[in-house]
């Protein structure tokens, strides 16, 4: 005769499963929204623009000047989705920035995909604005092939935050990437390990009227750039370019 499983397991398994349900209805239900957003790359670089301006506007949270100064290039995800119940996934779309070290001009945006799924404790739905500033030429090319998995193929470090740097987590600035975000809606065990990144060569075709490669994009070669992005790129630009400042 078989026996019956304990009741509290059965309860606990229905619980699991009903807040699953749930938490995949509303992964679903921002669905159109992050489809609208992948439709508009220009709606993609206003929205960038907003995130890079925003989050440098509170002097204590914001990225320092130095770092801006002297990294490669930047990467900017406006709302990055991500809603789980003990699985989670999240996904969004965002641009991407390198900086000619030799003349110090900015060239993009060429346009990103990032996406990922995490098991452990995590509950609830986030709209989360993520921006990667990448501080070597060998974190430019990773980020110039496709399907880059963050933690994996790159390791990420949360980066330091005010106007000047200080003394304190990797002083040196040896990570190769640096993450910076701001959440809206709450959201426990958020990580970046073993999201994973992609081109959207149809946005950037969308966007320049033409197919054409990242490294075209990211390295100047393109006859022109239209005027939003030669907007977002002077955001860079007009960074301080900076003296050591850590102290």
């Amino acid at each position: 005769m078989n026996r019956l499983p304990p009741f509290n397991h059965v309860m606990t398994t229905f619980i699991v499963r009903i807040f699953s349900l749930l938490s995949l209805i509303a992964l679903f239900s921002l669905l159109p929204a992050v489809s609208q957003a992948a439709r508009n790359p220009a709606e993609c670089i206003r929205d960038s623009m907003e995130v890079l301006s925003e989050i440098q506007r509170i002097p204590e949270k914001s990225i320092p000047d130095e770092l801006l100064s002297r990294c490669r290039g930047v990467a900017i995800f406006p709302n990055v989705y991500k809603v789980g119940f003990l699985v989670g996934a999240s996904f969004g779309h965002g641009v991407l920035l390198a900086k000619d070290m030799n003349t110090g001009k900015w060239h993009g945006p060429a346009f990103l995909t990032i996406g990922g799924g995490s098991l452990g404790w995590q509950i609830g739905v986030q709209a989360m604005d993520l921006v990667l500033v990448i501080m070597n030429e060998r974190g430019v090319e990773a980020f110039m092939h496709n399907n880059l998995t963050l933690g994996g193929d790159i390791a990420v470090a949360a980066g330091p935050v005010g106007r000047k740097l200080k003394m304190s987590t990797d002083i040196g600035l040896r990570a190769e990437v640096y993450s910076y975000s701001r959440t809206k809606g709450f959201f426990a065990g958020i990580s970046l390990a073993g999201a994973y990144l992609g081109h959207d060569y149809q946005e950037d075709e969308a966007f320049y009227g033409m197919a054409c490669t990242p490294r075209e994009i990211l390295t100047g070669r393109l006859a022109n750039y239209p005027p939003l992005a030669r907007q977002l790129a002077a955001m860079l630009e007009k960074r301080p370019a900076g003296r050591s400042t850590v102290k």
